[in-house]
């Protein structure tokens, strides 16, 4: 007997939210390992003299900065931490959170070393 296509299955349900599940924990991983192997990253943008880079795929995205004013800038491990390793659905928003990091003022210090 085949349950009705209106009906609600608890069984079903159960079955469609591990699988969801399963694949928000994959996502990161795949990000993960593609920045691992050394997946280029693809976007580059200018904002206030930094360099913000952007890679990911299938919605979970990443930035990098890496250079202010053709410089080549380190970042502390906090900092690295903060911008890279945050996941977005979008490249955009990741470029969107790398500029608001900029517009804060924390990588300044940076700039004086």
């Amino acid at each position: 007997m085949k349950p009705e296509a209106g009906s609600d299955n608890p069984a079903t349900s159960q079955i469609e939210d591990g699988q969801n599940w399963l694949l928000d924990c994959l996502k990161p991983l795949g990000r993960a390992a593609s920045i691992a192997a050394g997946a280029p990253w693809s976007r580059q943008a200018e904002y206030h003299g930094f360099r913000i880079l952007t890679a990911g795929e299938d919605g979970a995205y990443a930035a990098r900065v890496t250079h202010h004013h053709g410089r080549e800038i380190k970042l502390t491990a906090q900092l690295k931490h903060h911008i890279e390793q945050a996941s977005f659905k979008s490249p955009e928003e990741a470029m969107q959170h790398a500029r608001f990091v900029i517009a804060s003022g924390a990588l300044n210090p940076l700039l004086r070393s």
